[in-house]
Parts: C-alpha cells; structure tokens; sequence
C-alpha cells in the first residue's frame, strides 16, 4: 500500500478521484495504490477515470466530474463496504462508460492541426464543464486523445476537450472545413 497526501487513487489502468472525508477504512483496502488529490487541486479531467463520492464532497468537484460523465460511485447514498473495494466496486466503475464525449468532425479537427502547425492565434468560444460559454483569443499548441477523448492544449497550458468547443473563429464546429 503507498499513501500520499497530494496525489489520486491508482489501481491498474484506472484513475480514481475520491472527494469529501475519506473513510479510514478506505486505506487498509488490501494492497491497493491509494493516493489522495485534493478536491481543490483536482488537475484535468483527462486524467481521472472515475469518481468516489463520500460526504462532505466539494459540490462543484462533484458536478464536474459528474457533468464529464466520469462514471461514480456515491457513499453519501450507499454504505460503503471496504472489502468490496476490489470486486464490486471496481467492477462497477469498470463496466461504466467513462465519458460522454462526443466525437467531432474529422474535418474540423483538420483544422486545428493546420493552427497549430502555422502558430495562428484563434477565437475560440467554448462551454466550460458548467455550460458557460467562454471567450478566447489564443494560440494552439498540441492535440491529444486520452482514453478516447480528444484535446486541445492552449498556450495558457490548459487542455481543453474538443466537443466542448462551439466556435473557432466566428465558424461553428463542426460547420464547415475551416476557420
């Protein structure tokens, strides 16, 4: 078992993010790799599998991963058993899908190449994982897919999910070859 204050839940090809008071019992969960993140550290989205509720979880933490169709398990409405840690619960999270991204078109995402490639600075428009719609002049730096979902990086760092892009350049996604 490895404990670390500043990290996530690793087990296998999954990576769990727990929010809200972990229960003690949690961490004699056989010799599971348990690595707690702080919900308001939580990092990209790309990088979190699934998500394990207990009480006194940060509500906006929750909705997001909720809202990125990361698949949870929620303890606040379910007792949590620790032994079943390593078979029902995992398989559960498992089975679920992991997202709700939804694919653009292949042609839109062409275009993000060729920004990329030609230093161009774009106008995105995007919906943040809440639904609001931002504003952005930027720059592209690198595409990425991560488990089936595909990103852009702009050149704040930041990486930003592709379906969650409205307009690239007063052009909507997805409405034409270029922008």
């Amino acid at each position: 078992m490895f404990f670390h204050p500043y990290g996530k839940i690793t087990e296998f090809d999954m990576t769990i993010q727990a929010l809200g008071e972990i229960p003690e019992t949690l961490y004699l969960a056989r010799d599971m790799r348990i690595i707690l993140w702080p919900e308001d550290q939580m990092g990209h989205l790309s990088g979190i599998d699934a998500a394990l509720f207990f009480s006194g979880a940060d509500a906006g933490a929750r909705e997001l991963l909720i809202r990125s169709g990361r698949p949870a398990i929620d303890f606040t409405t379910e007792p949590f058993d620790p032994d079943l840690l390593y078979t029902d619960y995992l398989t559960r999270l498992r089975a679920a899908p992991r997202t709700n991204y939804q694919p653009i078109d292949c042609n839109f995402y062409d275009n993000f190449e060729a920004a990329i490639v030609t230093r161009r600075a774009v106008k995105l428009v995007y919906l943040d994982p809440f639904g609001k719609e931002i504003t952005a002049a930027t720059r592209l730096k690198d595409l990425k897919t991560k488990q089936t979902e595909e990103y852009v990086q702009l050149e704040s760092g930041e990486w930003l999910r592709l379906d969650r892009i409205v307009r690239v350049d007063g052009e909507a996604a997805g409405a034409s070859c270029r922008f």
